[in-house]
């Protein structure tokens, strides 16, 4: 049985369905057992509303209806941070940009030690 499944596809009816790619097309077993089917967790991140369409069922024509007597959906919940990222690059610091702390001047580094530093090490 082939599964088409649609992510927020608003006014989906069964011939666009039919025709339409999917976002994920699932082949599933006959079978009466309860049967995990992975999805590609990537195409699955920004799930408003889920469509469903059985393009096909076992009854090799024989029969119009699906009968369906359980679906379940798992999955883990994950936080999206979804905030601006603000960075500022600066190729060389300019100090007239940045606000010194009181009582530090113009000695800010001058005692440093290592390359750069006054005793040269």
């Amino acid at each position: 049985m082939t599964l088409k499944v649609f992510l927020n596809r608003d006014g989906l009816d069964f011939d666009t369905a039919s025709s339409l790619q999917a976002t994920q097309t699932l082949e599933l077993a006959q079978s009466n057992e309860v049967q995990e089917v992975p999805v590609k967790r990537t195409l699955f991140n920004t799930v408003r509303s889920l469509q469903l369409f059985w393009e096909d069922n076992w009854s090799q024509g024989e029969e119009d209806e699906t009968v369906i007597s359980y679906i379940g959906f798992k999955g883990e919940w994950i936080k999206a941070s979804r905030e601006a990222v603000n960075f500022l690059y600066e190729a060389a610091a300019n100090p007239g940009d940045h606000k010194m702390a009181s009582g530090i001047g113009e000695r800010v580094g001058s005692g440093i030690g290592g390359a750069g530093g006054r005793d040269g090490t």
